[in-house]
């Protein structure tokens, strides 16, 4: 290895732990959490990126995304499950998922990391890591 690709290594290197790490708290209906999380995995069944299946429901291109993140209040509703069934081409009740939700709400935690560029640089976008679920007892 040559004297600049020993430095560009180690920029490299660098970069990559540069990564800010953020923790974040969420509350969420546990029905919701299990809902969006189905509707992803179908979604990446078929091939479709977060902005495709924005386009084909005809709603705002980050729509799909602020809804897979958590963090952001963005939610599907019940309008979302006949736009999304007509996607799909699936009944709505293929939508619903298969797991019984066990809580009434739920508080998540969140790990936010910047993601990785192709080249190995860090990206200025960030990707949600759901690192636990837990009960939120009611009131």
């Amino acid at each position: 290895m040559d004297l600049c690709e020993k430095i560009k290594s180690r920029h490299l290197y660098a970069k990559m732990a540069d990564k800010k790490e953020e923790i974040i708290y969420v509350e969420i209906s546990h029905l919701d959490y299990l809902l969006i999380c189905h509707v992803r995995d179908i979604r990446k069944e078929r091939k479709l990126t977060q902005l495709q299946l924005s386009h084909n429901m005809k709603l705002a291109d980050g729509f799909v995304s602020k809804v897979e993140t958590f963090s952001e209040r963005a939610k599907y509703n019940i309008r979302h499950l006949k736009l999304l069934s007509d996607v799909f081409d699936c009944d709505i009740i293929d939508l619903i998922p298969k797991e019984v939700p066990i809580y009434d709400i739920v508080r998540l935690t969140l790990k936010k990391i910047n993601k990785t560029n192709k080249d190995g640089s860090v990206s200025n976008k960030k990707e949600t890591i759901v690192i636990k679920i837990e009960q939120v007892e009611n009131k």
